[in-house]
């Protein structure tokens, strides 16, 4: 069972190609499922799912708006390789004084557009979900790297204990 942790965030802030977006991407969503092997054997109660280290593909969702001809061309150049980064304004604990205070937190996805968009001919607003097939995702806040996976690495923070 999947299980996603939300945290809300204001003045949110959108960069594709280090290019700002202002009004035309409405969220970004991205499931990250750790590989796991089964365990169990003779005389157990059952099974249990153990991580391996690995990561399945990660897939992330990005719905726009409204597209226009210069989103058209940087979904599509380059291969469809796009590099976006996603900032925020997020509450957060102070561990020392124990006061709810502002942070940023910034989420970093590099990957090729699976779906490039292309024009709609009609009268109506034409939606669009860029669907990514991720290469590259770090989670960050103002103390630091919180989360990160580069599949052309082979890195991931933090690292699976064993």
């Amino acid at each position: 069972m999947s299980q996603n942790a939300s945290v809300i965030m204001t003045n949110q802030s959108v960069y594709i190609n280090e290019s700002q977006y202002i009004g035309r991407v409405k969220s970004m969503s991205a499931e990250v499922t750790r590989k796991t092997k089964t365990l169990g054997g003779l005389g157990g109660v059952g099974g249990i799912d153990v991580p391996t280290g690995k990561f399945e593909p990660i897939k992330a969702s990005v719905p726009f708006g409204s597209l226009a001809p210069k989103d058209i061309r940087t979904l599509n150049e380059n291969g469809g390789y796009v590099k976006l980064r996603f900032t925020g304004v997020v509450r957060m604990l102070d561990t020392h004084s124990g006061i709810r205070k502002n942070g940023s937190m910034t989420t970093r996805l590099h990957g090729y557009v699976l779906n490039p968009p292309v024009p709609n001919y009609d009268d109506e607003q034409q939606d669009y979900t860029a669907n990514i097939s991720v290469q590259f995702l770090e989670v960050s806040d103002s103390s630091g790297q919180i989360f990160m996976i580069d599949f052309a690495k082979g890195l991931s923070f933090p690292q699976l204990g064993a």
